[in-house]
């Protein structure tokens, strides 16, 4: 029961660090830079789960499965109580963003209440007026459904391969149980790459571009994929998981942070995000691992998993269709993009 209450907490804690920190990077990052540098968001998250995976993979190596069951999985929990430091330290010397200081409804440092913005905009000038007006007057809804779409089809793909494939492998495949470790291991080595050069092909041709080519893909490789890491050879299982992971998910994570975070006026834009990102991966990941053990498990099959891959990435594919470019968006804008 602790351990469930303390991965509740901690999903709460991440879910708004993650938020936090795509603001931050996109609302400091050049305009031309800004998905170059907010793709940065993603490497964070790539570190925790390259350390997390390769210290799970050090434990099974060096543990006996007594040894493992019995203490060895409270390490990594202790381990992260550093990280804590660190963070705390970290927030103490952050500064608000230029775009947040530049807001037309911070005054002093100090963000305006709804009617007080309202009474801004009946004493200010036309133009400041229908600034502030187009940002607080605006009926909210568009831009985050469409930010939620974006999210659904990366956290559930996450949620398939980073979670459930780990353990079907190891548990329906005639491969060591370290295999599908090490898979993520590399494969999230090899996002080191993927992640800031999606970040620079997204402002070289825009994001909607970008995601919809990288949807394409992670629907036409669907069963590719699976097929390589159902074939039961290592080499299978290291390259299926590799190439899933960065296509799928950390390239999908790439483009996430900044398109998200241009989506929406800066007045809402760290509640809206936040909203979106964690609606959309509680929803994708709490039904993908359990459906998918239940298809597979009816059937006897793998296909059930490439098929909601599938699903997954043309959710995400509609999405992007529907949204606007958001390339070189005014950030200070208080109004959505859409």
């Amino acid at each position: 029961m602790l351990l469930v209450v303390l991965r509740l907490v901690q999903g709460f804690g991440a879910g708004a660090e993650i938020a936090g920190a795509t603001v931050m990077l996109t609302e400091y990052a050049p305009v031309r830079r800004r998905g170059l540098i907010s793709s940065l968001v993603s490497l964070g998250t790539n570190s925790g789960t390259l350390a997390a995976s390769a210290l799970w993979a050090v434990l099974l190596a060096v543990l006996s499965e007594d040894q493992l069951l019995s203490w060895g999985w409270r390490l990594p929990f202790l381990l992260s109580f550093a990280l804590m430091i660190f963070a705390v330290w970290l927030r103490r010397s952050l500064k608000e963003s230029p775009v947040f200081e530049q807001r037309p409804d911070v005054v002093d440092g100090v963000a305006l209440a709804r009617d007080e913005v309202e009474s801004a905009i009946a004493t200010a000038d036309n133009h400041e007026g229908s600034v502030l007006a187009a940002g607080i007057r605006q009926r909210k809804g568009k831009a985050f459904f469409l930010a939620l779409g974006l999210r659904f089809g990366q956290a559930g793909n996450s949620g398939l391969i980073q979670t459930f494939l780990v353990g079907y492998i190891a548990t329906n495949l005639a491969v060591g149980r370290s295999v599908p470790t090490d898979a993520i291991v590399y494969g999230s080595l090899a996002g080191f790459a993927t992640v800031p050069v999606i970040g620079l092909l997204g402002d070289r041709f825009g994001r909607r571009a970008v995601y919809l080519t990288l949807s394409s893909l992670t629907t036409v490789l669907a069963f590719p994929v699976m097929l390589l890491i159902t074939s039961g050879s290592t080499p299978g299982v290291m390259i299926g998981m590799a190439l899933g992971l960065n296509v799928g998910v950390l390239g999908l994570f790439s483009l996430e942070s900044v398109t998200m975070a241009e989506l929406f006026g800066s007045r809402t834009r760290f509640t809206q995000l936040a909203l979106a990102k964690e609606l959309g991966g509680i929803l994708a990941t709490a039904i993908g691992p359990v459906l998918a053990a239940t298809l597979t498990a009816v059937t006897g099959s793998w296909w059930p998993i490439a098929a909601m891959l599938i699903v997954y990435s043309l959710i995400t594919f509609v999405s992007a269709y529907l949204a606007p470019e958001t390339r070189g968006r005014d950030l200070v804008r208080l109004e959505d993009a859409v």
